[in-house]
């Protein structure tokens, strides 16, 4: 539970400050949890499950190992700004 709420925080964070122009929906940010978790998972998983500049670097770092359905849900969620 902790792991699905720090995803959520650091996933709307990251998207947000990566398209500072549109609030995340709901929405968005199920496909980012649902695209993304198990990435968080494997990449993350020795982080604090809030969100924090490591966990931001930490998906940006990885960003080329990402899952595609994660990087898609990021990349679309970018372009929305």
């Amino acid at each position: 539970m902790l792991v699905r709420f720090g995803l959520g925080v650091m996933l709307a964070a990251m998207a947000g400050s990566a398209a500072l122009a549109a609030p995340m929906t709901a929405e968005d940010k199920a496909v980012l949890q649902q695209q993304c978790a198990g990435d968080f998972t494997t990449f993350c998983a020795g982080l604090p499950p809030e969100d924090g500049p490591e966990t931001q670097a930490c998906f940006e770092k990885n960003m080329s190992k990402l899952s595609p359905g994660c990087q898609s849900a990021i990349q679309t969620y970018k372009k929305m700004g």
